[in-house]
């Protein structure tokens, strides 16, 4: 638990960038929140495996030492073990996928780079065309290819909402489907996210899937107010059952049968 405040810290420097902390713990998931959460100010996510199968897919002979930490790229290799230096993290998310323009460009551009670095990269995208038809090759060149990082990072981002939809975390897509429209106000990206927005509204199997999650959340919260002590997790066993019987066969389902397995005994 003395990693909590070091990985805070990095998820917050390097969360826009894309970096992605989670943590996974064998402990139930009331108990993680209790400690993690709420005790010691954890805002990256956590997750609950009490088989510990996740441990199990990337430990490959003997045993480690707990915690452990993994650095895994887009393509869900192990790149590299235990906790990175920032420098490390840079080096891998340049290797990945970096925002950051790379180098100056043209003085005629001042502005419009400030607009890109602030995450506006629609408004960015629309001022650098303005600068496109200039008889100042140089300018044109930076435009172009200001113009072409912001549709990098829609290309990114379109990626990651994809991959939280894939990965039933409509949390995650939803939060960044809202954001879309207002960061890439004017591309295509922004299009494209009011229609995947409209179509998981419309979906049922979706919005069971969100219910769920819904409902797993207040299962969590019942079982944090418990502090640990069996005597108090009746309305948690009450929740977590809920969750199981309402929405059977979700993502929040399974995760509540594992909670209520590893609740502790009356």
């Amino acid at each position: 638990m003395g990693q909590v405040a070091h990985l805070q810290k990095l998820n917050e420097k390097y969360f826009d960038k894309g970096l992605r902390i989670i943590a996974i713990t064998k402990e139930g998931t009331g108990i993680v929140e209790d400690m993690v959460i709420e005790q010691r100010g954890g805002k990256y996510w956590v997750a609950s495996d009490p088989s510990g199968e996740t441990m199990k897919s990337y430990t490959q002979k003997g045993s480690i030492g707990i915690p452990h930490t993994y650095v895994i790229d887009a393509s869900g290799n192990v790149v590299s073990e235990g906790v990175p230096s920032e420098a490390k993290i840079g080096e891998l998310l340049e290797a990945t996928f970096d925002p950051s323009l790379g180098r100056d460009l043209h003085k005629a551009l001042k502005s419009v780079v400030k607009t890109y670095r602030k995450g506006q990269y629609g408004k960015a995208y629309a001022a650098a065309a303005k600068s496109l038809e200039n008889e100042d090759n140089a300018l044109v060149a930076d435009a172009r290819y200001l113009r072409k990082r912001c549709e990098d990072v829609a290309a990114f981002q379109q990626k990651m909402i994809e991959s939280s939809v894939k990965a039933k975390d409509f949390t995650t897509a939803y939060a960044d489907l809202g954001a879309a429209p207002k960061a890439f106000a004017g591309m295509e990206i922004a299009t494209w996210a009011a229609a995947k927005k409209k179509e998981l509204d419309a979906d049922e199997s979706v919005q069971i899937e969100v219910k769920a999650w819904s409902a797993l959340g207040k299962a969590r919260k019942k079982q944090a107010s418990a502090k640990g002590k069996a005597k108090k997790m009746g309305p948690a066993r009450k929740a977590y059952k809920s969750v199981m019987k309402r929405y059977p066969s979700t993502r929040a389902a399974k995760m509540a049968e594992s909670a209520l397995r590893s609740l502790p005994s009356k």
